[in-house]
């Protein structure tokens, strides 16, 4: 039986912003986890037929008819973003009693605030409105309160609610493995290290244990164990870790799965954690839970080493744009770090970091030479992990 899926329900009253924030996280949400749908209370009522009115009596079956269907999704593994008013606290009740994984999230506006936005004409008809002449039972307990009075747009309310939220919002790391698969059986790579490896190797020490974030066809790893490090080199790629096990190569253990949660990030188990071109194909919650696990996995003095692709890169904004700075093109899933932000972040978990820099010649490729994000961070001696 697959996991079951998370309910996120988006409640206020009419004009709050439910449809506007609700919508722009189910984007978010989809870019990282496919299976998920949007319902909106007024297009639902479109979809299912108009057979119950906006009497109390009726607006309470209609909402039990709801929070049904998403039961009904969510118990096959599909999350569900609803955007609906469900004024009763019974409803929210039946939610939290009936669905195992439910989010409520109250958009909460002042009166004067709704008033001035009027979207629907509602509030100066004032007839049958929620909160006027209908009751509005607010609700005492919700998950999150988002105060949303003009101060602040929706994609910081929902940058807000991603933060608030997580770590349910990212249960996987967006997979790109169908693709890796399929290029790695089908393409001849390059064996020789990469330019970024041999920059490394110089700072670095023999003996010492390297967890290597993404490996893909393992150029690097084989590269770092030649010269005496100790590797744990993951990557979501079943082809390509199938071909470094049956190589058999000293020094060196290939694991497939997913490098942001692996049991790898042991505290203080390793010396040096180095991804090269792989920060770039998991979103930004992804990526902070990556951080906090590296900071916790590496021991103290201990090295990351970064190489990605910037914000500057020819690639950005080429194909369907998925979410901030991410898009799909060419078969997967890309999403372009800003410098200063991946530097900021770092800092903030509490990495000192020694050298960042963003320009042309660290990843020449043919006739391409892109500008490339290069980043060394330490996990300073003292610092908990």
């Amino acid at each position: 039986m697959s996991a079951k899926g998370t309910v996120y329900f988006f409640t206020g009253l009419s004009g709050a912003g439910k449809t506007t924030i609700g919508g722009l996280f189910y984007q978010r949400l989809k870019a990282t986890k496919p299976n998920v749908v949007l319902l909106d209370g007024d297009e639902i009522r479109v979809s299912f037929g108009e057979d119950v009115g906006y009497t109390c009596e009726e607006r309470l079956r209609w909402a039990q008819r709801i929070f049904r269907v998403c039961r009904l999704l969510s118990g096959q593994g599909i999350d569900v973003v609803v955007c609906s008013i469900a004024m009763y606290d019974s409803v929210r009740r039946w939610n939290r009693e009936n669905i195992p994984n439910y989010k409520e999230i109250y958009i909460k506006v002042s009166r004067v605030t709704l008033i001035h936005r009027n979207q629907k004409g509602l509030y100066t008809a004032g007839k049958n409105v929620v909160g006027l002449d209908l009751p509005f039972d607010e609700p005492q307990a919700p998950d999150i309160v988002l105060p949303n009075d003009d101060d602040r747009t929706p994609l910081e309310l929902v940058e807000q609610l991603e933060r608030a939220l997580y770590p349910n919002i990212v249960e996987a790391t967006v997979d790109n493995s169908a693709y890796w698969n399929q290029y790695y059986k089908n393409r001849v790579c390059l064996q020789e290290p990469s330019p970024f490896a041999q920059y490394v190797s110089a700072l670095v020490e023999p003996g010492r244990q390297m967890v290597e974030l993404g490996c893909g066809n393992g150029r690097d790893a084989v590269f770092f164990a030649d010269r005496g490090l100790h590797i744990t080199a993951l990557d979501m790629s079943q082809v390509a870790v199938s071909q470094l096990r049956g190589r058999n190569i000293a020094n060196a253990e290939f694991i497939c799965g997913d490098f942001v949660n692996a049991a790898i990030h042991r505290p203080e188990s390793y010396d040096y954690a180095y991804s090269r071109f792989t920060i770039h194909s998991i979103n930004r919650n992804q990526e902070q839970v990556l951080l906090n696990n590296v900071f916790q996995g590496l021991r103290p003095n201990g090295k990351l080493f970064i190489e990605v692709r910037g914000v500057n890169d020819p690639l950005f904004g080429k194909g369907k744009q998925v979410e901030h700075n991410a898009y799909f093109y060419d078969n997967h899933y890309r999403r372009f770090i800003v410098l200063d932000e991946l530097v900021e972040s770092l800092e903030q978990r509490g990495f000192r970091v020694e050298y960042a820099q963003e320009r042309t010649g660290f990843a020449p490729y043919g006739n391409d030479d892109p500008p490339v994000i290069r980043i060394v961070a330490v996990k300073p001696a003292g610092a908990a992990g």
